[in-house]
């Protein structure tokens, strides 16, 4: 059964005569009848009775008539909620982020070229956006891609956004200050402040330490926000990225860049394979991958 076959019956079950049915149609009369007897064959009963020159309902028709009309207002309620959704979907982008300063810049040039769209940015501990992106939590993933964790890439699509080297970050009193690199292996005496091993950043640190066969002295474990000013007050040293190093607003402190291994961290945005990039999310990732072109 075909939805034309629908529309055609309920038009001629509206007027009862063919020649006025496929004029508001704009079909012709034979094509108009022989789609009605398709469906009359397809239930195994007449649609339509005679009556003088016109046509009406049978007992059978009259039946049907009300079926196909609530079929037709159900598929058309449904195209209205998908296009509402869709109108929804254009105007607001859910994004899972880690760590929300290093990205500031992108989201006021966003904000900036598309005003009418709404960013719900949602906090996102690194290991947990697989699960919010399966299921649907958030539209896209803005941060590492280099996938320590067991990721099924199989069933996430992720556009590379830039590559960024990892530095040492430390007092500026500290000897290694006064150093244009450094090797991990230097810093077996060290004392480090760590992410937790939960994120994926810290995992790809703890890789790079793996490399060169260093065990790290790690005296304090804390979050992004106090990990900086920790280093600020001389509790030890850290690693992280350059960008990131860049961005801190603590004082007193300086970046190494890491020499040996030579590995950089990949950043960029991630979301769910096949799924159809609404316009706020086709947006966001042209307007990142311009904005990141020439970093």
């Amino acid at each position: 059964m075909e939805l034309l076959q629908l529309q055609y019956f309920l038009q001629l079950a509206n007027l009862q005569h063919v020649s006025r049915a496929a004029e508001k149609l704009h079909i012709s009369q034979p094509s108009l009848s022989a789609t009605v007897k398709k469906l009359e064959s397809e239930l195994g009963a007449p649609l339509f009775v005679r009556k003088g020159r016109n046509i009406v309902l049978s007992s059978y028709g009259e039946v049907f008539k009300t079926y196909a009309e609530q079929a037709l207002l159900s598929l058309e309620n449904g195209r209205q909620a998908v296009s509402n959704m869709k109108s929804a979907d254009d105007s607001s982008l859910n994004l899972g982020i880690l760590s929300p300063y290093i990205w500031n810049e992108l989201f006021s040039r966003f904000s900036d070229n598309n005003p009418h769209i709404k960013i719900n940015r949602y906090s996102i501990e690194d290991y947990q956006f697989y699960d919010s992106l399966i299921e649907g939590k958030i539209d896209m993933y803005l941060g590492g891609i280099n996938f320590q964790r067991n990721v099924n890439t199989d069933e996430i699509e992720f556009l590379p956004l830039y590559e960024d080297d990892m530095v040492l970050l430390v007092h500026e009193d500290h000897p290694l200050a006064k150093h244009d690199g450094v090797d991990l292996r230097e810093c077996r005496g060290e004392r480090f402040i760590s992410l937790d091993d939960s994120t994926s950043l810290q995992q790809f640190i703890n890789n790079m330490f793996d490399q060169v066969r260093v065990k790290p002295d790690v005296v304090m474990v804390c979050d992004y926000t106090l990990r900086d000013r920790m280093v600020s007050e001389k509790h030890g040293v850290s690693l992280t990225t350059k960008l990131a190093a860049k961005k801190t607003e603590v004082k007193n402190v300086k970046y190494i860049t890491v020499i040996n291994p030579t590995e950089k961290r990949r950043l960029g945005l991630v979301w769910r394979r096949g799924k159809l990039l609404s316009d706020s999310m086709q947006k966001f990732c042209d307007t990142a991958k311009e904005f990141y072109l020439n970093i």
